[in-house]
């Protein structure tokens, strides 16, 4: 049931940054972050022409999965993204408990929890050969 539920959160949160990249949302604007290294990293991160749409193409590659219930593929995908985004929120943003962090963690958190579940799938991958 847990499972589920993370489930339908993830789609969610996939949902949102293909929108944004797309264009239904509007722009990011200073007074979103709570520094001004936040909002410049973010604005350099957009003008590059292609790191949002790598990353959309994640989340949506991500969302595919997540539908198809392919979670320990959507796990190891995802996470440097998650990884990225918890760094961000702590390092250039204010902290992890500010209002803009909590999508991010939550993202983590359910991202750390599929990561779990399927550890022993994973172990292949950390075999010699």
């Amino acid at each position: 049931m847990l499972s589920k539920i993370f489930r339908v959160l993830l789609v969610l949160m996939f949902v949102s940054p293909i929108l944004g990249t797309l264009g239904i949302f509007p722009a990011p604007t200073p007074d979103m972050y709570h520094t001004a290294q936040a909002y410049d990293f973010i604005m350099m991160l957009m003008n590059t022409g292609y790191i949002m749409w790598l990353m959309t193409a994640v989340f949506l590659i991500c969302l595919v999965l997540t539908i198809m219930n392919r979670m320990t593929m959507v796990a190891l995908l995802i996470l440097p993204i998650t990884l990225n985004i918890v760094g961000f929120h702590l390092f250039l943003d204010g902290g992890l408990f500010t209002a803009g962090a909590i999508m991010g963690n939550v993202l983590f958190l359910i991202n750390i929890y599929f990561l779990w579940k399927n550890r022993s799938t994973y172990k292949v991958l950390l075999n010699k050969n």
